[in-house]
């Protein structure tokens, strides 16, 4: 926000700019978001002070020191004040309802995060979520890896990824959104998966996969998700993403051959033993790895 933004967001919301005044003045997810708090700022029932009663009786105390010509000056800070404080709210309200919270983890490490309405998630290695600070009031987060999610039962809760959203009301379900993957499995209520066109209803046991503009649906009986305990585990998934969610396991980089980046895998590997896990991947793929300086290499 600019400094000189006080005198038209004090006059827009006393309703003396319009709406398209203040769209010329800021860009339009700013705009947005003083909307949505000035709609706030409507539904807020505060008890409204008697500015004039303690004006009064602050003149009357200073009236013997006062002369004429300074009580314009008065009514100037009095005016002043107003605008100040009504700037100052909106953005308090401004930086508490958009900024948000954010986490992230690193190559092999998993991280659990409470939120402020009862609800958990668990981030996979390599990943982060962004989310309001008022989140039990705004129940909407952005993920980029992988995450298990436990949501509490209330307003609708989404997660919003670069492939699509997820939407829920209270549940149990994990997202990942990884190499040209989108995949959501659902282990408890009921989640609803947007992706470019599709819409579709997941209910316990049910999976699906968008990926190279095809999709897939299965279904599962786990009560959560391998990765949780310590053990990943992909139902035909392509090679490229299984080798990815190696690699932020173990922090390792891993070199393929092109040919078998999207021949899919059904399996599992560790988190405990690298040499155990790429064998998990390699013998049944028919490949070999090489360690290398810096890097793993298979080959056919």
């Amino acid at each position: 926000m600019k400094k000189d933004d006080e005198t038209f967001l004090a006059g827009w919301l006393a309703g003396d700019l319009t709406d398209d005044d203040l769209r010329a003045k800021v860009s339009a997810e700013d705009f947005q978001a003083y909307r949505k708090l000035k709609d706030s700022l409507a539904a807020l029932e505060l008890p409204v002070p008697d500015m004039d009663a303690n004006f009064a009786s602050v003149k009357a105390k200073k009236a013997a020191a006062l002369d004429r010509k300074h009580r314009p000056k008065v009514v100037r800070l009095y005016a002043y004040i107003a605008v100040a404080a009504s700037v100052l709210l909106l953005v308090g309200l401004y930086n508490v309802f958009v900024f948000s919270n954010s986490a992230e983890t690193s190559f092999g490490e998993a991280r659990d995060l409470a939120l402020t309405d009862y609800s958990h998630v668990r981030l996979n290695a390599k990943s982060s979520v962004s989310y309001p600070n008022l989140f039990a009031m705004n129940r909407n987060l952005t993920l980029d890896g992988e995450a298990y999610f436990e949501v509490t039962k209330g307003q609708r809760f989404t997660v919003e990824t670069s492939q699509g959203t997820v939407t829920v009301l209270g549940t149990k379900f994990n997202v990942l959104v990884r190499d040209g993957v989108f995949e959501i499995t659902c282990f408890e209520g009921k989640v609803k998966v947007c992706h470019e066109n599709d819409t579709v209803i997941l209910t316990p046991g049910n999976a699906i996969r968008f990926y190279d503009g095809a999709s897939e649906s299965w279904q599962t009986d786990v009560a959560k998700p391998g990765w949780a305990q310590q053990e990943s585990s992909f139902r035909n998934m392509p090679l490229e993403a299984v080798l990815s969610a190696l690699e932020n396991q173990y922090g390792v980089v891993i070199d393929c051959p092109e040919s078998v980046k999207n021949i899919r895998f059904t399996g599992t590997f560790t988190h405990r033993n690298l040499d155990m896990a790429l064998q998990s991947v390699c013998v049944p793929m028919q490949l070999k790895p090489t360690k290398a300086t810096g890097k793993i290499v298979l080959s056919e």
